[in-house]
């Protein structure tokens, strides 16, 4: 015997020619790649938190929790998350959102997406689900995937249309964006959350409160969430710190009725989908020193200042209309009405502008021409350039439309 144990070049997997020079030609490509979701610094597709907000001292702190939080958690470690954490959100949430729970109500998951996830798998398959038009994106599709019956409800300036609700077609779960409507921007009255809470107890069915971006109201308090004013306790209340900390974080959380709160577990159980355990110490770090409170100080204020730089600067073009900046990380711009959208965000792509159409958002009703414009994570040079390009491209549009003959 030479040697007891092979070399790992011995073992490793043998790269083939062909493989090795297209490995070669990916590195040297100057070509950027195709931009399919969000991403910060990407006008106007930065609907995201700006990770350059966060200060280096706070990055590191949400890196490494101590040794000693560490074995505490591990050696106590529950399917519904930190108890530590869920401790803290308890009272983060309380205070911010008025919402009266108790830790053991909450919890942790990866974010929003998984939040839905595991409620579409608890409602089954065939659940009758409404859902406000347009509506957020991936809502659409994992209610879709998990086999669910999708009903499209309008929307208006005071949110989900209430009264499109109809007892002939009973629902087992309604899902809304109250705080900051996706993608419309709108926020829901309170007459309208008492009413929908009126609504889902007359059906019998619970409430998906998604209140993503209520951290980032600009010209006054945000109002109480839906879950807050819920005194049947059929709401189950959806957030995540994606949206402002950063967007690849992965940790959010659930407020469950106590009637679904086993159910939710054994799901979690079942898949194994528990968030890590390094995230979930930092994190309560974070809200329990105040660092996350002050970050949201310091960010929306941030915020607030791009976005009305930008409006200010879309302003010069008094025919435009913008409609859902009063919070939130994103606006949405209405295009003159012979505009097509997706032909004026082809174009715009061109000038490295990336702009979704509201159209995108939607499946029965339809709507006026939109586009959605994210500032959040945005300099102010990248600002100022890209609101000259964007008023030099409607312009272009308008021009166009003027010069078509009529008749």
């Amino acid at each position: 015997m030479v040697c007891a144990t092979l070399p790992d070049n011995l073992i490793a997997a043998a790269r083939t020619k062909e493989l090795q020079v297209e490995l070669d030609t990916h590195r040297s490509s100057d070509s950027p790649a195709p931009i399919t979701y969000l991403q910060p610094y990407v006008p106007f597709i930065a609907r995201l938190a700006d990770p350059g907000l966060l200060e280096e001292k706070d990055v590191k702190s949400l890196c490494t929790p101590s040794a000693k939080d560490l074995a505490t958690a591990v050696s106590a470690s529950s399917l519904g998350g930190d108890e530590n954490l869920r401790k803290s959100i308890c009272d983060h949430i309380q205070i911010y959102r008025g919402i009266d729970c108790s830790p053991q109500d909450i919890v942790i998951t990866h974010g929003i997406r998984h939040c839905l996830d595991l409620i579409s798998r608890l409602l089954g398959k065939e659940a009758v689900v409404a859902m406000e038009d347009p509506g957020y994106y991936w809502a659409r599709r994992i209610f879709n995937c998990s086999g669910n019956t999708i009903i499209d409800i309008p929307v208006d300036d005071a949110g989900l249309i209430v009264e499109a609700l109809s007892p002939a077609s009973p629902v087992q779960a309604i899902y809304v964006t109250p705080s900051h409507q996706a993608p419309l921007g709108v926020c829901m009255s309170m007459a309208r959350r008492k009413a929908l809470l009126a609504s889902a107890t007359a059906a019998n069915a619970i409430i998906i409160e998604d209140d993503y971006d209520s951290e980032y109201n600009y010209g006054s308090a945000p109002l109480p969430a839906i879950k807050s004013i819920d005194t049947n306790d059929r709401v189950i209340f959806c957030g995540s710190f994606n949206k402002t900390l950063f967007s690849n974080f992965r940790l959010g959380f659930m407020v469950i009725p106590k009637h679904l709160q086993k159910k939710v577990i054994n799901l979690i159980e079942d898949t194994g989908q528990t968030p890590g355990i390094l995230g979930q110490l930092a994190l309560n770090q974070f809200l329990c020193t105040g660092k996350y409170v002050r970050h949201l100080r310091i960010s929306r204020q941030t915020y607030q200042h791009r976005r009305d730089l930008l409006i200010s600067k879309l302003r010069e073009n008094p025919d435009l209309q913008i409609s859902g900046e009063q919070s939130g990380l994103h606006f949405v711009l209405w295009l003159p009405a012979d505009i097509d959208e997706r032909e004026f965000c082809a174009r715009a792509a061109l000038f490295n502008l990336c702009l979704q159409p509201v159209s995108a958002f939607t499946s029965s009703h339809a709507v006026k021409p939109g586009v959605l414009i994210g500032y959040a994570a945005l300099t102010d040079t990248q600002i100022n350039q890209a609101a000259a390009c964007l008023l030099d491209l409607v312009k272009s549009f308008t021009q166009c439309i003027e010069r078509v003959p009529i008749g």
